[in-house]
Formats: structure tokens, sequence, C-alpha cells
């Protein structure tokens, strides 16, 4: 019983790992995942590279589809069950975002 617990647990755990971050120290990567500001973390909803999750939608569709001008406004404002991020970023700030999504998501990579 011990040993099938521990397997469980074990996978759960190899479940978890953590993506490795494509460009991570690009100023997009640094604010999506909340290493250059605390009160940003895209990835807990959108997932570690923007493919989206039962919380949010995939931005990496959005990145491809949606004209810049309207992925900021829906940042900025909200949507949804997603807040607006107005008062914490700036145009400038999630422009970033965009770049680095379209930059890891390229081609079809990630």
């Amino acid at each position: 019983m011990k040993r099938l617990l521990f397997s469980i647990i074990f996978l759960l755990f190899l479940g978890c790992e953590e993506k490795e971050v494509p460009l991570a120290d690009h100023p997009g990567a640094q604010i999506y995942h909340g290493k250059a500001r605390v009160d940003v973390r895209c990835y807990r909803c959108h997932g570690p590279l923007g493919e989206g999750s039962s919380r949010a939608p995939s931005l990496i569709k959005a990145g491809k589809t949606i004209p810049s001008p309207l992925f900021i406004e829906t940042v900025m404002n909200g949507r949804d069950r997603m807040p607006g991020f107005a008062s914490v970023l700036s145009e400038k700030e999630i422009e970033s975002i965009i770049d680095w999504l379209q930059k890891i998501h390229a081609n079809g990579n990630h």
C-alpha cells in the first residue's frame, strides 16, 4: 500500500514539473511570470507559455489573430473573468509580453 501511494505521489510530482521558459530573460517573459513585477502573474491563468488553462484562454491563438491594439485594450480593461491591468501595466509592458509570446510561438514552436 505504501509503495502504491509513493508511486502515485511520484507520478503527480512528475506531472507538476515546471516547463522550461524559452527566452526567460526577455522583458515580456519577466513580466508574464511575475519576475519583473510581483503584482502580475499572467502564467497563473494563461499557462507557463500562454497555452491557456481551464481558467483562461490560450494567448498563442490570440497573439496570432487579435490585432495588438485590441490585445492591449483587453489587458488594460479586462474581459469576462479577467480583471483589467490599466493601473498596473503600461502599454509598453503589454507590448513586451506580446513580443515574447510571438517569439516563443513563431513557426509552431512550443
